[in-house]
């Protein structure tokens, strides 16, 4: 069987970094199918994996057939051989919608075999996961059949992605650097939070800040600085996926953004801030707040109200909080970090109980997608 994923690079590095990862993770747990990877930009394909080359129509890399989601004339003649046997199993991801050549093969070439569309969606905590995993929907053609499938915090859910590096906990190491990879923000009262805490405590310990998006303004903030208020910092190059994980795991605190590593940073048991997308309305405090309720079980009601204090203040718009409020609230986490582990370390065991989301899709293709073969 062939499984072809499709992968526009929409933010960052967030959205090729998941579809990277789940193909990997696919093509290891079922290595007699054939992982197709069609991607937009292959330019920041290149900056997570260094294998893969830029501007070509097709390449083969680690068990992967990645193809330029741009090269029309070469992909609509390779996809549509043999009455499209390459499409029989389509992953769409994150709403990308489909190629134009695709298009025409799904479409207009009308083909006699039946293409079963999995439309695989962001990564949320709301309630609306369970609601519309496996839903069907209905396309233009009755031999294309399309189905959502929701990554999840729940076992009603897909579940997250639980690949070779991320199978066991791995133990914190208390010590270790608080990573920093956000959004652009005024990062001065985090600042004063850090160096605070760092003296008070007599706490040497490095902070890592990633490239993306919130780099420049981190560093023109940090550089702002006078001397006696700096700590150590390490700019972080670009480094592939296996790399980056290796670091998360080296760290005592997380502050991280977007839907790959905040993934990852629940399953790391260590104590972590997540800084959602910023959306109209602020409708990213209704995803933070649906993530929260997922995590309040494994902790004292004392010990929440500490991390959901922090966590809605980072995420609301800055105009409408105090620095004086943020400075002490990130304090207050910094200061409690060690004692909360525990808790962040339970919801890590918990969501590994709920599967792997690779070994959760392909049991769903074997059992929905192959009779229809």
């Amino acid at each position: 069987m062939t499984i072809s994923f499709l992968c526009k690079v929409v933010d960052n590095f967030g959205d090729i970094g998941v579809v990277y990862r789940l193909s990997k993770q696919i093509a290891e747990i079922s290595p007699n199918n054939k992982i197709n990877l069609i991607v937009d930009d292959l330019d920041s394909f290149n900056k997570i994996c260094n294998e893969v080359k830029r501007n070509q129509d097709y390449q083969f890399v680690q068990k992967l057939h990645i193809f330029n989601w741009h090269s029309f004339d070469f992909c609509f003649n390779y996809f549509l051989k043999n009455d499209g046997e390459e499409l029989e199993t389509i992953i769409e991801c994150f709403q990308c919608g489909r190629p134009d050549w695709m298009e025409q093969i799904l479409f207009e070439k009308k083909l006699e075999r039946t293409v079963k569309i999995i439309m695989l969606d962001y990564l949320t905590a709301e309630d609306y996961a369970e609601t519309f995993h496996c839903m069907e929907s209905l396309t233009r053609s009755k031999k294309v059949q399309k189905v959502n499938f929701m990554p999840g915090f729940t076992n009603k859910t897909g579940g997250l992605i639980i690949d070779n590096l991320w199978r066991d906990i791995k133990p914190r190491n208390p010590n270790g650097p608080i990573l920093f990879f956000t959004y652009e923000k005024n990062f001065y009262p985090y600042f004063k939070a850090l160096n605070k805490w760092f003296i008070e405590n007599s706490i040497d310990r490095n902070v890592l800040v990633a490239q993306g998006k919130g780099k420049q303004s981190f560093m023109d903030c940090y550089k702002s600085l006078n001397k006696k208020e700096k700590f150590g910092l390490t700019e972080l190059d670009f480094i592939n996926q296996n790399e980056w994980d290796v670091m998360m795991q080296s760290c005592s605190i997380l502050v991280i953004r977007g839907e790959e590593s905040m993934a990852r940073a629940c399953l790391s048991g260590i104590p972590f801030v997540w800084n959602a997308y910023p959306q109209s309305e602020e409708y990213q405090l209704v995803k933070v707040q649906a993530l929260l309720e997922k995590m309040r079980p494994y902790f004292s009601k004392d010990d929440f109200c500490i991390i959901e204090k922090f966590w809605i203040l980072f995420n609301t718009k800055e105009n409408d909080v105090s620095i004086e409020e943020l400075e002490f609230s990130f304090f207050k986490f910094l200061k409690n970090s060690d004692k909360i582990s525990y808790g962040f370390k339970d919801f890590s065991i918990a969501l590994r109980k709920n599967g792997d989301l690779a070994t959760n899709l392909m049991t769903y293709i074997e059992k929905n997608v192959i009779m229809l073969l």
